[in-house]
């Protein structure tokens, strides 16, 4: 049985600098075909934004995102995170949407505390391998 975990931008960016915890946490679920990575689109986005930021090259971004799969930013996402009542930032909105309109209930995978907490409000796991 096929086990999905929604790829947080908190955690990618730790993936992405290194961070030990993160690194490992992903390298197993790639590695594990029973483990099934998604993300929405948007972290396409915002993983380039991070990069750029700092001058690296986006085929840091590449190594990532060509492991994961991508749920399409749509305007039934967009819906979906406005209605969203508890208080997160609109990108995790955006998230915490995409995670939903995949209809199959993944982990969400994050080191956001407020992320975790709304995440667990809609009734979706999380997990923090940063933390684990």
């Amino acid at each position: 049985m096929v086990s999905p975990h929604y790829l947080d931008s908190s955690v990618a960016a730790h993936i992405l600098d290194g961070r030990r915890e993160a690194a490992t946490w992903f390298e197993g679920a790639v590695e594990d075909d029973e483990v099934m990575l998604i993300s929405s689109r948007i972290l396409r986005l915002e993983l380039t934004r991070f990069l750029r930021r700092d001058g690296r090259p986006l085929s840091l971004r590449d190594a990532i995102l060509n492991r994961v799969n991508s749920v399409p930013l749509t305007e039934r996402v967009v819906q979906r995170a406005e209605g969203i009542e508890s208080h997160v930032k609109s990108l995790d909105a955006i998230h915490l949407a995409s995670a939903l309109e995949t209809g199959i209930e993944p982990t969400v995978v994050t080191h956001d505390a407020r992320m975790k907490q709304v995440a667990e409000i809609l009734g979706l796991a999380t997990f923090d391998p940063l933390a684990a």
